[in-house]
């Protein structure tokens, strides 16, 4: 195992899943990558002024995640880079992993904008459903 992918949203199932990945990416010495995905949005009635709030608002959140995850992987002993990218987080994920060559990705179970629900969240199942390699799902 050589590249490990860990999808951060800053949710407490994404940290349970960054912890699962930094310690198994440290334990097959794989570099672990860190990714966060701004989610595109369509506002309508927005001006551009607004639009542009939001987008700031929105990188800065991302930022935020993605420092505190890298931190807490390589607090972990993990050799982590992170990634951030904008657009369907499931479509991201998995386009990153057929980009970087990943042998796993690791998902939490729910995100931070997901409804508990019966079966796995709507992210992660997509993800199961579409990577190119071996998913992980962490509760």
């Amino acid at each position: 195992m050589k590249r490990i992918l860990v999808a951060v949203d800053g949710s407490a199932e994404s940290n349970k899943a960054l912890d699962y990945a930094a310690n198994l990416a440290k334990s097959e010495q794989a570099e672990l990558l860190v990714v966060n995905v701004t989610e595109d949005f369509c506002p309508v009635g927005l001006v551009e002024l607004d639009i542009q709030t939001m987008l700031d608002i929105a990188k800065k959140e991302s930022d935020a995640v993605l420092a505190a995850a890298l931190s807490r992987a390589q607090a972990a002993g993990a050799q982590a880079r992170g990634i951030i990218e904008t657009g369907s987080p499931a479509d991201v994920i998995d386009t990153i992993a057929k980009r970087e060559n990943v042998d796993t990705v690791v998902v939490g179970s729910h995100g931070k904008h997901g409804a508990r629900k019966v079966a796995l969240g709507s992210v992660s199942s997509r993800v199961v459903e579409w990577s190119p390699c071996t998913v992980i799902v962490v509760k």
